[in-house]
């Protein structure tokens, strides 16, 4: 019981800052189980979490939903995921994890550091004109993470974050590109056999922290201001850089 509630507390403290900034609950999460809990108990419940989370955002911020760049997504995106699944299998997981960790913390660095200070309609502008393939290279990449580790936001968010409307409509979109790849994730781990139900039994109610600590970070999303948000994922892309180099 004591290791189920301390799964319970790293995820709702996961999703809190997922909540407010649209990505990185799982990276979080794990970052904060590795050193207590099996990676495969926390892969599996994440899965659950992050399944029943992704779809509690959706539901409750469906009116931000931006079908054109979801769609952008998730066809780059799925076959990223194929070639991650079978890059799992086949390679070593270290291999794949070390080349994610520094380009991630190459991203965030750059982020942080070294974007620009215009004035933020023209920046936008221009970050949107910006080379298609460099986003292309990024969402890709981010579809073989989320297939090998089921951690691929950082990329995603990284490519488009300048795309979205608004700090609401990325958190909602990401939110329904994290359920989709989680069903996408759902015959593969039903083959491998990795589901217990006697483990469900166990952890069914960590999803009700969870649900409030969303909630909570929903609250805090509303009222973060523009650019506070843009080093916030600056942030959570620094930290899934450097968990992926110690997966």
């Amino acid at each position: 019981m004591t290791q189920i509630i301390f799964i319970a507390s790293s995820f709702a403290i996961g999703f809190f800052f997922e909540s407010v900034f649209g990505f990185g609950g799982g990276i979080i999460a794990y970052s904060i189980l590795s050193f207590f809990v099996e990676i495969k108990t926390a892969i599996i419940a994440g899965f659950y979490v992050g399944t029943l989370s992704s779809l509690y955002i959706v539901i409750s911020s469906y009116q931000h939903f931006e079908k054109k760049i979801f769609f952008k997504i998730i066809l780059i995106s799925v076959i990223g995921s194929i070639i991650g699944v079978i890059c799992f299998i086949y390679l070593p997981v270290k291999i794949l994890s070390l080349i994610f960790g520094f380009l991630l913390i190459f991203i965030a660095l750059k982020n942080l550091f070294f974007e620009k200070k215009t004035d933020s309609n023209i920046e936008l502008e221009l970050q949107k004109k910006k080379l298609n393939f460099l986003k292309i290279k990024l969402i890709f990449i981010g579809g073989i993470a989320q297939g090998a580790f089921g951690t691929g936001g950082p990329f995603v968010v990284n490519a488009l974050k300048y795309d979205f409307a608004n700090k609401s409509s990325l958190r909602t979109t990401m939110a329904s590109y994290f359920l989709f790849c989680n069903i996408l994730r759902l015959p593969f781990l039903f083959y491998k056999d990795e589901f217990s139900m006697d483990f469900f039994k166990e952890i069914w109610w960590i999803i009700i922290p969870v649900f409030i600590a969303i909630f909570l970070g929903h609250k805090v999303h509303l009222k973060i201001k523009p650019q506070y948000f843009r080093i916030g994922i600056g942030l959570i892309t620094l930290i899934a850089g450097i968990k992926f180099l110690f997966y």
